[in-house]
C-alpha cells in the first residue's frame, strides 16, 4: 500500500474496528483507552463536541448533534483521516435528535438513531476493494439500493441521507461488553497502584491556588485532601521540571465539587493526571477549563449547565450534563510512563497504541492464489499466516496479541472476486433492528394548546404538569386524548419549563485566562452544505456580552478569539458563559 494516502502519525485517536479488544500498556493507566478522549463505562448524554474519540459502554442520548475526531484546531491535524479507526464506540444504543458527524468509524452494540445529515469521513487505504468493504460495513435495512460511499479525493464520505447508518457490533464479530468490562477492571487496578505511590512533592496552600512543588525529573506525586466537604475551590498550578509527570491524588469524600474556573496549565496538560481516590460523584459547579486527565472510573461526572471542557483523557463511571450545555472534550492525551512498580497485566501488552497503515504483500512478493485456500471464501482474517512472520518484523496491523477470546475477523480483509451469481457466498443479513421509541421533547415555542373541535361543550379545568428530573422527559399534552372536563391551558401555566428563547444566541465574556485586559472578536458562522458562512462579527471589550438573532433550525458555530491587535493572542482563553442557546444545532470553538 502507498503510505502517501494518509500520514500514520496523525492517526492517533480511536481503535481499529477489526481488533476491538482490550490491551494494557506499560506505564499507561488508561491502557488502550488512552486512544479515546473519554471512556465512560455506563451511560452518557448531551455532549456536543469531542476533539478526538469517545467510547461509551452504555447508551448515548442527546436531543442535539455531536461531532467527533476533528482535532483541536478543527482542521483534522489532531486526528487525521483513518481507514479503520473507530472514533465513536457505543456498547448500548444511540438516540440523537441532531446529526452525528465523525472523522472515523461508528460502531454500536444496540439500536441506532441519528438525524438525517449524519456523515462519517473515512480515510483511504489504497486497496481497490475499500468501497465494497465500506458498503458491507454500513449496509442498512430499508436503505436506498443506489447508496454508496462518496469519493472525496483524500477520503470517503459515509452519508445517512436515506436511513441512519452505522456498523453493528455483531457484523464485525465484536462483543462491546467484554471490551468495557476488561477496561474497567484494568483501569481500576492501575488506579489502586497509583494510590499506593509515595508522595514526593509538596503542596503550598495559598489563598486562591494550590501550588504543587516537586524536584523529580520523572514523576512528582502530590496529595490534596479536602475531606469531608470535597470543595475544590482553588486553582492548581505546578512547579516541576519540564517533561516530568504531575500526579495529583485527590481525596474528596463521596462528593467532589469543582468550584474554580481553572485547573492545571495548558502546556502541562499531557503530563498531568488527577486521580479521584474516593469520589462517587463529581460536580462541575462552574464552567471550568481543566487541563489534564481525570482518572475516576468509579465516579459519575456532572457537567456544568452552560459548558466547560476537559483537555485530556478521562475515565468515568457515567456522565450527565444539561441538554443546553456546550460541554466539550479536547485532545490532550496523557503521555503515560508512570512508574508504578511491578504490574502483572491480565492482557498482553501491545507495542503500538494505534495500528499503522496496512501494508499488504504484492503479488510479485507473495502469490495470492497459494495463500488463500479458496477464491470463493469471502472473508479471510490474514493474508500471510501469523506463525511465519516474526513479531519483530511483522506490520503493526498484523500484531494481534493472544487472547482468551477469539480475535474478531475483519470482514473485508482480502480482495473478493466480483461474482454476480454466487450461491456459495450468501449475503449475511443482520437481525432486524427495532426502531427506537421517538424522543419526547418539550414545547420549544410554548404554544397554547387549541381546544378539541369534537368537544364544543367543554368544562374548564386547570392543567398541571408534573416535572421529573432528567433523564425522564415530560411529554407535552396530547390533543387527541378525550378528557371529561378539559380546558385550554392558561397562558401563565403553559410550558413553564421553556426558559430558552428560540432563535437567540446570548452569552457573556468575563475576562481572559492571561489576566490581561484586551478586546475579543466574537464571530458566528452558519454551516450550510459543509461550508461555513460568516453571519455576525462583533467586537467585545474585556468584559462584555454578545447577542445574535438567527433562525432556530440552522447549524451554527460560535468562535471567540482575542482581537487581532492583541500580541499575546496565542496564550489567551476567554472565560465565557452562554446564557441562551436557542438553536437546533450549536458548536463552539
Amino acid at each position: 500500500m502507498d503510505n502517501n494516502f494518509y500520514d500514520e502519525t496523525l492517526v492517533s485517536a480511536g481503535i481499529p474496528y477489526d481488533n476491538i479488544n482490550w490491551f494494557d500498556i506499560q506505564g499507561q493507566p488508561f491502557g488502550i483507552a488512552s486512544q479515546f478522549n473519554a471512556i465512560i463505562f455506563n451511560d452518557a448524554n448531551n455532549i456536543i463536541d469531542v476533539k478526538g474519540a469517545m467510547a461509551v459502554g452504555g447508551n448515548f442520548v442527546s436531543p442535539r448533534g455531536l461531532t467527533l475526531g476533528y482535532g483541536n484546531d478543527v482542521k483534522l491535524t489532531g486526528t487525521g483521516y483513518s481507514p479503520d479507526a473507530v472514533r465513536f464506540l457505543v456498547g448500548g444504543s444511540v438516540s440523537m435528535g441532531g446529526p452525528l458527524v465523525v472523522v472515523g468509524h461508528v460502531v454500536a452494540g444496540g439500536n441506532f438513531r441519528a438525524a438525517s445529515g449524519s456523515t462519517y469521513l473515512i480515510g483511504k487505504d489504497g486497496l481497490p476493494t475499500q468501497v465494497q468493504e465500506l458498503e458491507y460495513l454500513y449496509k442498512a435495512n430499508g436503505g436506498s439500493p443506489y447508496w454508496k460511499p462518496s469519493d472525496k479525493g483524500d477520503h470517503y464520505l459515509i452519508s445517512s441521507y436515506d436511513v441512519p447508518r452505522y456498523i453493528p457490533a455483531g457484523r464485525i464479530g465484536v462483543n462491546p461488553s467484554d471490551f468495557f468490562e476488561d477496561a474497567s477492571e484494568s483501569i481500576e487496578d492501575f488506579k489502586g497502584c497509583i494510590e499506593e505511590l509515595e508522595v514526593n512533592g509538596t503542596v503550598v496552600d495559598n489563598f486562591h491556588e494550590w501550588v504543587l512543588k516537586g524536584n523529580d525529573r520523572e514523576q512528582n506525586v502530590f496529595l490534596i485532601d479536602v475531606r469531608p466537604n470535597g470543595l475544590l475551590n482553588k486553582g492548581i498550578r505546578a512547579e516541576v521540571p519540564d517533561g516530568s509527570l504531575i500526579i495529583v491524588r485527590l481525596r474528596t469524600g463521596r462528593n467532589a465539587h469543582l468550584q474554580y474556573g481553572l485547573l492545571g496549565e495548558e502546556r502541562r496538560a499531557n503530563h498531568t493526571l488527577y486521580v479521584f481516590e474516593d469520589a462517587n460523584e463529581i460536580f462541575m459547579e462552574v464552567p471550568a477549563a481543566i487541563w489534564g486527565s481525570f482518572l475516576a472510573p468509579g465516579a459519575m461526572f456532572h457537567g456544568h449547565s452552560t459548558g466547560g471542557h476537559i483537555s485530556g483523557n478521562v475515565a468515568f463511571r457515567s456522565f450527565a450534563v444539561s441538554a443546553n450545555s456546550g460541554f466539550e472534550f479536547h485532545l490532550f492525551p496523557f503521555v503515560g510512563g508512570i512508574n508504578c512498580g511491578e504490574i502483572l497485566p491480565e492482557f498482553p501488552e501491545v507495542p503500538e497504541i494505534m495500528p499503522a497503515p496496512e501494508i499488504l504483500p504484492t503479488p510479485e512478493i507473495l502469490p495470492a492464489p497459494e495463500i488463500i485456500p479458496s477464491p470463493l471464501v469471502p472473508r479471510v482474517p490474514e493474508v500471510v499466516p501469523m506463525p511465519e512472520i516474526p513479531p519483530a518484523v511483522m506490520p503493526i496491523r498484523e500484531v494481534i496479541p493472544p487472547s482468551t477470546r477469539p480475535t474478531p475477523v475483519r470482514p473485508p480483509e482480502v480482495i473478493r472476486p466480483v461474482c454476480p451469481e454466487c450461491p456459495v457466498c450468501p449475503e449475511v443479513r443482520p437481525c432486524p433492528i427495532p426502531e427506537p421509541c421517538p424522543m419526547q421533547r418539550p414545547c420549544p415555542e410554548c404554544k397554547e394548546p387549541e381546544p378539541c373541535p369534537e368537544c364544543p361543550d367543554r368544562v374548564e379545568r386547570k392543567l398541571f404538569i408534573k416535572y421529573v428530573p432528567y433523564p425522564v422527559e415530560t411529554p407535552c399534552p396530547r390533543q387527541e386524548l378525550i378528557c371529561p372536563e378539559p380546558i385550554p391551558c392558561p397562558e401563565q401555566l403553559a410550558c413553564p419549563e421553556c426558559q430558552i428563547k428560540p432563535g437567540i444566541i446570548f452569552g457573556c465574556i468575563w475576562g481572559c485566562c492571561c489576566c490581561k485586559s484586551h478586546d475579543w472578536e466574537v464571530k458566528l458562522f452558519e454551516i450550510c452544505n459543509e461550508t461555513r458562512m460568516l453571519l455576525f462579527c462583533e467586537r467585545v471589550e474585556y468584559c462584555g456580552c454578545f447577542k445574535f438573532e438567527v433562525p432556530y433550525e440552522g447549524h451554527y458555530v460560535l468562535a471567540v478569539c482575542p482581537s487581532r491587535y492583541h500580541k499575546q493572542s496565542g496564550q489567551c482563553k476567554p472565560v465565557l458563559s452562554l446564557k441562551n442557546v436557542g438553536v437546533a444545532n450549536f458548536t463552539m470553538e
